[in-house]
């Protein structure tokens, strides 16, 4: 049946509206209207499909409706996600009739009972409900490195380019490059591994963090791929494992790409000494979401409540603490390398930071850029630690553009 949704007035041209337009309690109710570049009423259900996400509560940007939570990009009009179209959003058809926009709801469903839905789901063979939920696009592939079971995603065929994430809490590979994943994934083999203690990847007991160890996993991992010579790109603490693995393998990197990356020492900013220093809370984590991003209507309590659910997932904070004990400065320094090391990197190289960063300072890439002799810098402007989020578009043509022109 067609629902009044909300006056034509009411939709901005960069913020899409949400409304509750029955009370059955059913998802039907919850509509999203969102205005095209075009000008053009879009309503939809305001619920990702990934998440219980409103939609509502995203920006439209660049044609595409941004989702709140892992900032899923929904193509306008059609609803598909624009990396992986077969995971799109239910859109319904909308008019305008008498300043309101209307939309064509699906007709509302039996009501159903827990016990009924549980034996339907038995009859047709579906998913059990702890299966179905702990379905998680942050878990690929796995494979063993030295008796470590790792988590990885590889997606597309050619060259390959490894990722490797920042060290943020509750971060994991998929978390910091899925959107980068599907771009590259178009001309290269992509693959984006959770680092040492992070993300899906196991965290041995008594394990030692440091940037020895988190190199030697590195190149255990490309080992075990049969991997000889990879490109890397290489996110803030995954820049230091990237300089740390071409210094000492020079022979496996192909190139470089260092984007808002550690590597060389510096004071703390305030910034990083609240990643490092991270206290499990919803406050904290919203407030940390803001330091990371120059733009913020890109962060909401949902997207923390997501960050923050990852971020204290059994002995996830545990292994997070260790890593990052106090002082924060003296990991920074541990982090950095001896600059002759640095300067003696003949990679072709590829500098990006966010102008705004107030994480990893620009002056760090200013330096590298000073070290490594073959190295380009690019900084994005209006930019802060979120490079790859961002300036998604820019960032990933950039990168590969750099990726295929290097012989």
């Amino acid at each position: 049946m067609w629902e009044r949704v909300c006056r034509v007035d009411e939709v901005k041209a960069t913020r899409p509206v949400g409304k509750i337009v029955g009370n059955s309690g059913q998802d039907r109710d919850r509509v999203c209207v969102v205005l095209t570049n075009d000008a053009e009423h879009v309503a939809m259900l305001d619920r990702c499909p990934h998440r219980d996400v409103a939609l509502s509560g995203g920006i439209v940007k660049e044609g595409t409706l941004v989702c709140p939570g892992h900032f899923w990009r929904f193509d306008l009009p059609t609803g598909e996600r624009t990396e992986l179209p077969d995971r799109g959003a239910t859109v319904y058809p909308t008019r305008v009739v008498d300043g309101w926009v209307e939309a064509l709801l699906p007709p509302l469903q039996p009501h159903q009972s827990m016990r009924e839905w549980l034996l339907a789901q038995a009859r047709e063979g579906g998913p059990a409900v702890s299966e179905a939920a702990a379905e998680s696009p942050e878990i690929g592939e796995s494979v063993s490195v030295d008796g470590i079971l790792t988590n990885y995603h590889d997606l597309g065929s050619g060259e390959p380019v490894v990722l490797i994430h920042g060290s943020g809490p509750g971060v994991s590979a998929w978390a910091n490059w899925r959107l980068t994943l599907p771009a590259l994934a178009e001309s290269f083999r992509v693959i984006a591994p959770d680092v040492l203690g992070f993300g899906y990847t196991e965290r041995p007991p008594g394990a030692r963090y440091d940037l020895s160890t988190w190199t030697d996993h590195l190149v255990g991992f490309l080992d075990a791929l049969g991997l000889d010579r990879v490109s890397l790109v290489g996110n803030s603490f995954g820049g230091a494992l990237a300089l740390s693995l071409a210094t000492r393998h020079p022979e496996r990197v192909e190139r470089l790409v260092l984007m808002g990356s550690v590597g060389v020492s510096f004071p703390i900013t305030a910034g990083l000494d609240k990643v490092w220093g991270f206290e499990p809370s919803l406050a904290n984590m919203r407030a940390l979401l803001d330091v990371f991003a120059h733009d913020h209507t890109l962060v909401n309590d949902d997207v923390a409540r997501l960050r923050l659910a990852a971020a204290t997932r059994p002995g996830v904070q545990e292994a997070y603490a260790a890593m990052f004990p106090a002082p924060q400065q003296a990991r920074v320094d541990a982090m950095a390398l001896d600059e002759d090391l640095v300067r003696s990197i003949g990679h072709p190289t590829l500098l990006v930071h966010g102008r705004e960063d107030r994480v990893i300072p620009l002056t760090t890439s200013l330096r590298l850029h000073e070290l490594i002799d073959d190295s380009r810098l690019h900084v994005f402007d209006r930019c802060g630690h979120w490079v790859q989020i961002e300036h998604a578009t820019a960032f990933n043509r950039l990168l590969a553009d750099f990726l295929g022109s290097c012989g």
